[in-house]
């Protein structure tokens, strides 16, 4: 409050160094003020109708309010949402219910007009300085675990969420370290989780870095029986359709490190700042085709991708989104739900119509022009901060967290280590089929060279096992119910030959499935039903019939 009157809004929001959402009324000027941290950890959403303001953490809160009992669903939302998996701010799932975007600060007045454009008060720029490996490596130490101890302070018990990859173990290297400079005796609190299906778990590895720094360590493993039982409710936690199904597993590691601590660090952003996800290095031999002619090229790696076997998904993946000359589109495309062929025909005649050409990668499009860098990585790794990072994969980390009651930090979106990973030239991040180079330099000082250079798994969720096994009878009486299909925002033909592909095994569709069985139950608990707590128990008994079933058959 007292840097509010002193620096004003725009002054406060520039000085704090953390994640935060909040809201200030001036009772001088008669004014509200919302302000939401530099990268969005925290979620700010907001409704007004030029008389009224109502703001909240959860979109859901919005939804009880008598003005919003009557909302209408965001086609274009669920267009793109069936696309990418999210949903990019500032639009939601609902029309006129906005999101504030990240590194951003609005002020209404008392007769409840909003600004046209909320005030940008933040923005990462790319301004890459000449800085040697080993540089590199020294400084990157220096402020990350300046970050990290930073992040440390707590009233509360602390833990960390290790997956057993090397930005969760980096956490947990720098919080022993730093435990032993300070003499504090209180082992380090570690927490992973896995399936208990084999192939889908990194646990093994989670339990070697926990050994390592000998935490006091906690493993939880997620089987189908929780997965299907609590999805209604894990959906209506989510406020939005679930796109990202690592987000249950999570939850299920908050809720039982809630047991043991109140605030956990995790390793999210890393691979957005240092060049870590594949597409990245895949995204480099884009350039190389830039000599050949829009069309042959499409048509030329389109039909390499329709040969690709059943188990190549990924590598197929790959292929139709390279097609793509475009690079904003071919952004937007990345990890989406589906094949680039099927995300125009997925969608109804009349969604498309009322979407119209390029209209979902228009958005993408306004975010990579306002990068400052002509940089192929750079213009990526901008676009990811401000679409998937923040819309969605700190949506999964901040629902499925809070859900169970725990405060979730994220070292490596502090702005201010932000601001570093900007200034690091792009051959630090990625080069030929290396990737996140300086960081995993940087591991190398705190652990064994086969924990950061193995293949990552992740939080892979057997989908394809459910859908042909326990989970068919949910695809058959929901997701191709008359019910699903009568809806009009999918081609119900398309629909079916996208299951019939996937359960006979001759393509994998397993991802575009699950979007659409996402959009289905979120649909029923916020469209179809008020959106409230309430709502968890009559959807519940909407699939009591087949998820009995399931149940009984895991």
């Amino acid at each position: 409050m007292h840097g509010y009157e002193q620096w004003g809004l725009r002054g406060l929001a520039e000085r704090l160094q953390g994640i935060f959402a909040f809201a200030v009324y001036d009772a001088v000027e008669h004014t509200l003020s919302l302000a939401r941290d530099p990268l969005g950890v925290k979620p700010l959403y907001w409704w007004s109708d030029g008389n009224a303001l109502l703001f909240a953490s959860e979109m859901k809160s919005l939804l009880r309010h008598p003005a919003l009992r009557d909302r209408k669903v965001n086609r274009s939302g669920i267009a793109q949402f069936l696309v990418t998996r999210y949903v990019s701010r500032p639009n939601t799932m609902f029309d006129g219910v906005s999101r504030l975007p990240e590194g951003c600060c609005m002020t209404v007045d008392v007769n409840g007009r909003v600004p046209e454009e909320p005030l940008r008060y933040w923005d990462v720029r790319y301004r890459p300085e000449q800085v040697g490996l080993e540089e590199a490596t020294e400084l990157l130490d220096s402020v990350l675990k300046r970050t990290v101890d930073m992040q440390l302070m707590s009233d509360v018990p602390l833990g960390v969420q290790l997956s057993g990859g090397v930005d969760s173990s980096i956490v947990v290297a720098l919080m022993e370290t730093l435990r032993r400079e300070k003499g504090d005796p209180a082992r380090v609190k570690t927490f992973s989780v896995g399936f208990d299906v084999a192939g889908f778990s990194e646990l093994a590895y989670a339990r070697q870095v926990a050994e390592r720094y000998g935490t006091e360590h906690h493993e939880i493993t997620v089987g189908f029986r929780d997965f299907a039982e609590e999805l209604p409710f894990l959906a209506w936690i989510y406020d939005e359709p679930m796109g990202e199904p690592p987000g249950i597993p999570t939850y299920f590691m908050c809720r039982e490190a809630k047991r043991h601590v109140s605030v956990m660090l995790c390793g999210e952003g890393a691979d957005e700042q240092f060049g870590g996800y594949s597409k990245y290095m895949f995204d480099q031999f884009s350039a190389a085709l830039d000599w050949v002619p829009a069309g042959v090229r499409s048509g030329l790696l389109r039909s390499v991708a329709r040969g690709l076997p059943f188990e190549g998904r990924r590598l197929r993946s790959m292929t139709e989104i390279l097609a793509i000359a475009d690079a904003p589109r071919r952004f937007a495309s990345w990890y989406g739900g589906f094949d680039t062929e099927l995300q125009a025909s997925v969608l109804s005649d009349t969604m498309r119509n009322e979407i119209g050409d390029g209209g979902l990668s228009e958005g993408f499009r306004e975010i990579v022009n306002a990068c400052d860098s002509n940089g192929a990585l750079d213009r990526f790794l901008y676009c990811d901060i401000h679409t998937r990072l923040v819309d969605d994969i700190l949506v999964k980390s901040d629902r499925m967290s809070m859900g169970a009651g725990i405060e979730a930090r994220v070292p490596f979106l502090d702005h201010k280590l932000v601001e570093f990973a900007a200034r690091l030239p792009q051959q630090l991040k990625v080069s030929g089929l290396n990737s996140k180079i300086v960081l995993k330099r940087l591991a190398e000082r705190y652990l064994p060279r086969e924990t950061i250079y193995r293949r990552k798994v992740g939080f892979t969720v057997p989908l394809t096992r459910w859908f042909t096994g326990p989970w068919r009878g949910l695809i058959d009486e929901v997701l191709l119910s008359d019910r699903c299909l009568d809806r009009g925002y999918c081609n119900a033909d398309v629909v079916r030959a996208i299951v019939s592909d996937h359960l006979n095994r001759r393509v994998d569709r397993e991802q575009g499935i699950w979007l659409m069985l996402a959009l289905e139950i979120w649909h029923r608990l916020f469209v179809d039903e008020d959106g409230s707590e309430a709502a968890v128990d009559r959807v519940k008994a909407d699939f009591a019939r087949p998820l009995g079933r399931l149940a009984a058959a895991a």
